[in-house]
Formats: C-alpha cells, sequence, structure tokens
C-alpha cells in the first residue's frame, strides 16, 4: 500500500488509464488527515485507508471513480464528554467529463451535485475526496444511542451513576403533588 503525504496527490491523467482501468489502495498520515479535517476537537491517531477503482467509460471521455474511505478519529461525547473513537466510513461514486473552455479554475467548485465533476488535464481525485470527507463528518459526535448524558444540575454522568439532585417542582403541579401524598398516606 502506497503511502502519501497529502489527500490532495492523488491526481490521475486520463490518458495514463488503460483498458482495464486502475485500481490502487493509498494510506493517508494522521498528520495529514488532520490538515484536511481542521477541527482541534478530532485528533487523527492512524492512518486513513483509502481504495479506488477509475476507469474510462468505453467510446467516451467520460470517466468513473469509485472511491472507499476508511479511517477514524477520537474526539468526545457530546453528551457525556467521554472520549471516543469515531468510525469514518463511506464511498464516492462520480462520474468526471471534460471541463468546458469557460469553466472557472477551480473545478472542484464547479460540481453541482456529488456525482459529476469535470477535468482538463488531470482527475484531481484527491480534492473531490478532501470535499465529500468534510461534508461526511458528523455535526455532533455521540458514543452511543443510549449515551443519557451529564446531569444539568450536579454534572454527574448519567451512564455511570444516579443523579442525587433534587428536582424543583413546577409550581403549577404542586396541588397535584399535594393530592398524589394524600392518596398514598390513606
Amino acid at each position: 500500500m502506497e503511502k502519501i503525504k497529502r489527500l490532495e496527490d492523488i491526481i490521475i491523467a486520463p490518458e495514463t488509464i488503460p483498458e482495464a482501468g486502475i485500481e490502487d489502495e493509498v494510506s493517508v498520515s494522521p498528520e495529514a488527515m488532520s490538515e484536511v479535517i481542521k477541527d482541534e476537537d478530532l485528533k487523527v491517531t492512524k492512518p486513513f485507508h483509502i481504495h479506488y477503482v477509475v476507469e474510462r467509460e468505453e467510446g467516451s471521455d467520460t470517466i468513473h471513480a469509485d472511491v472507499d474511505v476508511a479511517g477514524e478519529v477520537e474526539t468526545f461525547c457530546s453528551r457525556c464528554l467521554e472520549p471516543m473513537t469515531h468510525k469514518v466510513e463511506f464511498r464516492l461514486d462520480t462520474d468526471y467529463i471534460p471541463a468546458l473552455p469557460d469553466m472557472a479554475k477551480d473545478l472542484e467548485a464547479e460540481r453541482s451535485s456529488s456525482e459529476t465533476g469535470y477535468y482538463r488535464k488531470n482527475v484531481r481525485l484527491g480534492d473531490y475526496i478532501v470535499s465529500e470527507l468534510v461534508l461526511a463528518l458528523p455535526i455532533r459526535y455521540i458514543c452511543n444511542e443510549e449515551c443519557k448524558g451529564l446531569c444539568p444540575g450536579c454534572g454527574a454522568n448519567l451512564n455511570r451513576e444516579e443523579c442525587h439532585c433534587e428536582t424543583p417542582v413546577d409550581p403549577r403541579m404542586q396541588k397535584l403533588g399535594d393530592l398524589k401524598d394524600k392518596i398514598r398516606r390513606k
């Protein structure tokens, strides 16, 4: 598996794509992935693995790319603030067509959807992976769906211990509470 220093370095010249296509697997260093993610709350400690297959459609200038991205980031749960590891796994599937002469220099910005990209001299597959990777990361990280989080009163982690805070009684419900206590005593 080839190691690369920057994700943006995955560039393919269309004329080098043989009839059978190109299949490759690369490893991207944690430092390079940290540069891409640019989030101080996310720590990349292991390399990301990228597997891609690039093929030219028969009889056309369209180039098809399938990309699998796998890695993990370390962060903190948004509910309980415990350290956690989030697996990053996603698949990209896109076609590249030749760019029109009047298109902007940044062809990745010309994309109207993730399904169609453009190329001039080279297919800049790394730029596409970078943009989709950033979009694939969640806004909030949760250690598991059953996470109870922290008590807003005392800060106890409700996954590990019970909270002993007294919840204030809503004054509108006080009369019902008194009635409930009377019924229990009888």
